[in-house]
């Protein structure tokens, strides 16, 4: 294996020796850098790859992170994902997932709407990181860490283990992590 560094745009390779990997492409029959790092030209599987000096931050399987919800439908809630929980590094650009009803509690969920609305922030597992980002909240301390009340949009409180409004003097349910309202969003 040879490696050098090499920067975007650097033709590193011919398309009749190598084919694209990880941070090249191919055009007019050439292997292109497309970013900055250090070329790996592995002359037994015939791929030309960068490994980025400076990579980007992504979620990958068994990561925890914390999600806003911003669209819920029958099956699934669609997030943001905010950032992973320990990564040194912010989640650079957007970071969309999915968490279907049947990821979402070991218990009988009869709709999404019923376990987290939008504006809800959840910490949750990655399932899945390619070619989608699936989420999972079944376990005790993945679910909701922060919510509002959907009528007056007041920060819910924990009260005998619901979500309470205390200005509208309501409940409404949610799926509950077991530390809700400890966790720094920001």
């Amino acid at each position: 294996m040879e490696e050098k560094f090499v920067i975007p745009g650097e033709i590193v390779a011919t398309a009749e020796e190598f084919v694209p990997g990880k941070g090249t492409y191919e055009s007019d029959g050439k292997i292109v850098a497309s970013e900055a790092g250090k070329l790996t030209l592995d002359v037994k599987s015939h791929t030309a790859s960068v490994k980025p000096r400076n990579p980007v931050t992504e979620p990958k399987k068994k990561d925890k992170v914390l999600a806003s919800i911003t669209d819920v439908r029958s099956s699934m809630a669609i997030c943001d994902i905010l950032f992973i929980e320990g990564a040194a590094r912010q989640i650079t650009g957007d970071a969309e997932a999915t968490l279907h009803v049947s990821s979402i509690s070991s218990q009988y969920v009869e709709t999404v709407g019923s376990a987290v609305r939008v504006g809800d922030v959840i910490r949750a597992e990655v399932t899945q990181s390619q070619p989608s980002t699936q989420l999972t909240t079944v376990s005790a301390h993945l679910g909701v860490v922060l919510a509002h009340c959907s009528r007056c949009k007041s920060v819910l409180q924990l009260k005998d283990k619901s979500l309470f409004c205390s200005e509208c003097e309501r409940y409404e349910k949610r799926k509950i992590a077991d530390d809700y309202g400890a966790v720094s969003v920001s």
